[in-house]
C-alpha cells in the first residue's frame, strides 16, 4: 500500500492553489460581512427582548401569578436561545463560504474517483452493518462530515462519527473519530473483529465470559483467535468462523492491520469485516475536514495536504482489500528468506497530522 499513487499530481495542486486564492479572497470579504452583521442583529435583538421585558413588567401586576413567574423565566431561557440562533445567522456568510470550498476541493483534487459526494450529519448506509464488537456499548450516536464514492468495482463511506454511552452519573465515550467502510474481494462467510488487547487478568476474563453467555441467550457467538503473528501482541481478535478468520489475517486484512496500526498517529485503529465489507475504525479528537478559521487564510502545504494524504491512505486500503487473496509462499522459500532476511527498512509514509497540530501560516489575507 502507497498513499503516493492516490495523491494529485502537481496540475492538480496548481489548480486547487488558484481555488484556494480565491477562496481567501471569499474568506476575507465573509469576515467582514461577519463583523458588520453580528452587532447589527444582536443589537436589534437585544432592543426587542429588552421591549418584551419592559412591556412583561408593566403588566406583571396584573397576570396570574403563576403565569407572571413562567413568562419571566420561561422568556429568559428563550431569550438566551434565540440569542444564539441569531449569533449562528450572523455568522453563516463564513460558514456558507467554507462548505462551498469543501464541496468544491475533493472532487478537484481526487477526479478519479467515481461519484465522490461529500455530505453530513445522517447515519451512512454501512453504520448498520458494522458488527456490534468493534464499536463499543453506546447509546448516543452522532455523524460528522461523510465522504462516498467509488473506487474500482466497490463502493466506499468514509465518516466522521461519535459513540457515547450516558448513565445517571457519567459519560463514557465508546468511540471518537473516523470509519472507512468497504467492500472487499475476499468473503468471509461470518465475522472477524480486531480491537485492543485488554490487560491481562480478571478483565479479559470477564470479556471472554459475557462473549460466552451471549452466544448461549441467543446473541452471535464468538470466540478469540490468534493471528499468529507480532499483532497478537497488540490486539485481540474475535470471530465466530476461527478458521477463515485466520486465513483473513495472514492475507490482505492483516496487511491492512499492521499498516494502519503502525502509521495512525494516535491509539490504537480498530478493524472488523463482516461477509464482504471492511470496516476501519481510527480513533481521533481532529475533525478531519476542518478549515482554519476565517481570521487565518488557507494555505495547501500546512491546511490541505495533510488532509489530502490521509484520504489518499484510506483510498490505498480501499484499492488493497479489492485485490485477491495473497499467493501461498512455498514452504522452501519462506525458510531461505528467514536465513538471509535483513532489518526491516522504514515504514512507507502514511498518516500524518492533521492541521490542528500544524503551526499557522503567517501571511497577509
Amino acid at each position: 500500500m502507497n498513499a503516493d499513487d492516490y495523491m494529485p499530481d502537481a496540475a492538480t495542486v496548481a489548480a486547487i492553489e488558484k481555488d484556494i486564492a480565491n477562496y481567501n479572497t471569499r474568506r476575507a470579504h465573509a469576515r467582514r460581512e461577519i463583523d458588520r452583521r453580528m452587532p447589527m442583529l444582536l443589537g436589534l435583538y437585544a432592543l426587542g427582548c429588552f421591549a418584551a421585558f419592559v412591556l412583561l413588567l408593566a403588566n406583571f401586576g396584573s397576570l396570574p401569578e403563576k403565569l407572571a413567574m413562567f413568562l419571566l423565566v420561561g422568556g429568559g431561557i428563550g431569550a438566551i436561545a434565540g440569542g444564539v440562533g441569531v449569533a449562528n445567522h450572523a455568522r453563516r456568510p463564513g460558514v456558507d463560504t467554507q462548505q462551498q470550498f469543501r464541496n468544491h476541493m475533493l472532487p478537484v483534487l481526487f477526479g478519479f474517483v467515481e461519484n465522490l459526494r461529500y455530505s453530513q450529519g445522517y447515519e451512512p448506509r454501512s453504520f448498520s452493518r458494522m458488527p456490534d464488537a468493534v464499536k463499543g456499548s453506546f447509546n448516543k450516536k452522532t455523524f460528522g462530515d461523510i465522504i462516498t464514492g467509488r473506487l474500482g468495482d466497490k463502493r466506499f463511506e468514509i465518516y466522521e462519527t461519535t459513540l457515547v454511552y450516558n448513565s445517571k452519573n457519567s459519560s463514557t465515550v465508546a468511540f471518537k473519530g473516523l470509519v472507512l467502510g468497504c467492500g472487499t474481494a475476499e468473503e468471509m462467510p461470518g465475522t472477524l473483529v480486531a480491537v485492543r488487547r485488554p490487560p491481562s487478568g480478571f478483565k479479559q476474563s470477564v470479556d471472554a465470559l459475557m462473549r460466552s453467555l451471549s452466544g448461549l441467550f441467543g446473541g452471535q457467538r464468538l470466540e478469540t483467535v490468534l493471528s499468529r503473528s507480532r499483532l497478537d501482541n497488540t490486539y485481540e481478535f474475535i470471530t465466530d468462523r476461527p478458521d477463515e478468520a485466520r486465513a483473513l489475517l495472514k492475507g490482505r486484512t492483516g496487511e491492512v492491520l499492521a499498516w494502519v496500526n503502525q502509521t495512525w498517529r494516535s491509539d490504537r485503529p480498530r478493524l472488523a469485516v463482516r461477509r464482504a465489507e471492511l470496516f476501519v475504525l481510527l480513533p481521533s479528537t481532529k475533525d478531519f475536514f476542518e478549515l482554519p478559521p476565517l481570521e487565518r487564510p488557507l494555505d495547501y502545504g500546512a491546511h490541505l495536504a495533510p488532509m489530502v494524504r490521509d484520504f489518499a491512505s484510506l483510498l490505498a486500503i480501499v484499492e488493497e482489500v479489492q485485490r485477491g487473496p495473497l499467493p501461498v509462499p512455498d514452504p522452501d522459500e519462506v525458510q531461505a528468506a528467514a536465513l538471509t532476511e535483513e532489518p526491516a527498512a522504514a515504514a512507507e509514509e502514511g498518516f500524518v497530522r492533521l492541521l490542528d497540530d500544524v503551526p499557522p501560516v503567517d501571511n497577509k489575507n
